[in-house]
């Protein structure tokens, strides 16, 4: 495995953002999953990166920065994950990667981010001009995908307010809620899309995972999901998710008649 690590992408104010890039070895032109860290939108960074494993199988990884709560609200985070794309597809071949085979994956906060990627591609407000920002795949690790619940936990709040620069509850509040829900943008134009989420979680209920898919299934489009019977909040002890990645990566991208 070959890495490159500190890739300036963005330079946003005194702001920069990196990414962590990890080719596969013997290789020529690996379809590359871009990963996207969890931590509440307001923790973490490129360093904590999944689906390792897939390098050794033929899959390049980029992991990625983006700007946390801490330094600029929403929509500044999925700006900078559409940017990190553009940046990847216009260097595609300095760094010898398939820019037409991109799985766009992620963790809780990055699921989410992973997941509105996957169903906003052309959204012009947050893409770079005549940039491509379509991908191939998702993979959405039991991200919160409808910020506009019912019943909301009073723990919820904070981090909500933090994500949106404004009271959650608020009429700007709930506004951005409706724009930074992945479910409002289904049309039947998105990726393939591999859900996996436990039952047993208490920070992102199930339920999310749940209405994402049905809505992708009401409008035709390719999902799986996987439950994770007693799962909780990530760090799942169950060898089989592995081999669901790896089947689902396999069958966008190296079947079908297009083999690596």
């Amino acid at each position: 495995m070959k890495e490159i690590l500190d890739i300036t992408y963005r330079t946003i104010g005194d702001t920069t953002l990196m990414l962590d890039l990890f080719l596969p070895d013997n290789v020529e032109k690996p379809p590359l999953i871009l990963w996207i860290h969890g931590g509440a939108w307001m923790m973490g960074d490129r360093k904590s990166h999944g689906l390792q494993n897939q390098v050794e199988r033929g899959y390049a990884i980029a992991s990625i920065d983006y700007r946390l709560t801490t330094i600029a609200p929403f929509p500044a985070c999925i700006e900078d994950c559409k940017y990190a794309l553009s940046f990847i597809r216009k260097n595609a071949n300095k760094y010898k990667i398939n820019a037409e085979k991109i799985c766009v994956a992620g963790n809780s906060a990055g699921g989410h981010l992973a997941a509105l990627m996957g169903v906003t591609v052309g959204h012009a407000d947050w893409e770079p001009e005549n940039a491509d920002c379509s991908i191939q795949a998702v993979i959405d690790f039991y991200g919160p995908i409808s910020f506009r619940h019912k019943k909301l936990k009073a723990e919820d709040t904070p981090v909500l307010d933090a994500l949106f620069g404004t009271q959650f509850l608020s009429k700007k509040g709930l506004m951005l809620a409706t724009a930074a829900s992945p479910i409002t943008y289904i049309n039947g134009t998105e990726p393939p899309f591999l859900i996996i989420h436990g039952d047993q979680d208490n920070v992102v209920s199930i339920k999310h995972s749940c209405k994402l898919r049905n809505v992708l299934e009401k409008h035709g489009c390719s999902v799986a999901m996987h439950t994770v019977f007693g799962g909780e909040h990530g760090n799942f002890n169950d060898p089989v998710i592995s081999d669901i990645i790896s089947t689902f990566l396999d069958y966008h991208f190296k079947t079908k008649g297009n083999k690596i």
